[in-house]
């Protein structure tokens, strides 16, 4: 009997074998893509937790220099307190003394004043009188009640300004020679710095006996001698206090002799109260 003998491993052909398994080496240099992306991953989460950290100790040293700022700022608001209530008495202790200088530069002394007037009698004329008459002051303006002095710090209201004299009007009475004479004394009066031109004018002026007394050594022949003197012009001449302050006339008061005043005025000068 015949066998049949089939050998069917010479006419396959080679092919690759397909398997899974992947040699270690490749395997590691896959990994890394994975690092990469947990580094990805975890760097802003590091990042952020760095940024919070820094944030926090930042804020908890603001903390501390804002603690410490108002410390400063309490201690700088007492001081203010303390310089605001210097410079409101400084302010009052000003005033006041701005005040007394004003009382002072608004004195005309009287002795001065006679002095000039006495001085600028013309010959043929006599002063018999000088009088001076005040004007009634105005009714102060009603003020509000005086608001205590501030307890904050600011500064007090201002003092009220020390209120303007009235004007003073004096009057020269007298005889004189001649209406010649009062005229010149006249023009003569309106020339005085202590008065004021314009009113400084004649009200009155008459002529009349002369009252002069003559009155003899020997009584006993007194009645045999009649003496007729010529008449006098008897005159009334007004005028008024000029308005300048004594700062102005210091050369005035000297040159009659008010140096006290002027004395006064020079220091209140030299303390820098009245300026020049």
């Amino acid at each position: 009997m015949y066998s049949l003998d089939i050998n069917f491993l010479k006419d396959r052909t080679d092919r690759p074998v397909e398997s899974s398994y992947v040699p270690t080496q490749q395997v590691r240099q896959n990994q890394r893509p994975v690092y990469l992306g947990l580094a990805a991953g975890v760097f802003p989460l590091a990042l952020v937790l760095g940024a919070w950290a820094f944030l926090n100790f930042r804020n908890s040293e603001l903390r501390a220099e804002i603690a410490e700022l108002d410390t400063q700022l309490a201690t700088v608001q007492a001081l203010q307190s303390d310089v605001d209530a210097i410079n409101a008495q400084v302010t009052a202790l000003q005033t006041d003394s701005q005040a007394l200088a004003t009382v002072f530069d608004r004195i005309k002394p009287w002795s001065a004043i006679l002095q000039d007037i006495q001085g600028r009698v013309p010959a043929g004329v006599q002063l018999s009188q000088v009088e001076q008459t005040q004007e009634a002051a105005p009714a102060p303006a009603p003020t509000p009640e005086a608001s205590p002095t501030p307890t904050d710090g600011s500064s007090p209201a201002a003092a009220p300004a020390v209120p303007e004299p009235p004007p003073s009007t004096i009057a020269v009475v007298g005889q004189a020679r001649s209406f010649s004479d009062v005229n010149d004394f006249l023009l003569t009066l309106q020339r005085s710095p202590f008065l004021q031109a314009e009113n400084t004018r004649l009200v009155s002026a008459t002529l009349i006996d002369n009252p002069t007394q003559i009155q003899f050594a020997d009584e006993s022949n007194s009645g045999q001698i009649q003496v007729t003197l010529p008449q006098v012009v008897q005159y009334r001449i007004e005028s008024t206090l000029t308005d300048l302050p004594a700062s102005e006339l210091l050369q005035d008061l000297e040159r009659n002799l008010a140096v006290g005043l002027a004395a006064r005025i020079e220091a209140l000068r030299n303390k820098g109260v009245l300026t020049p």
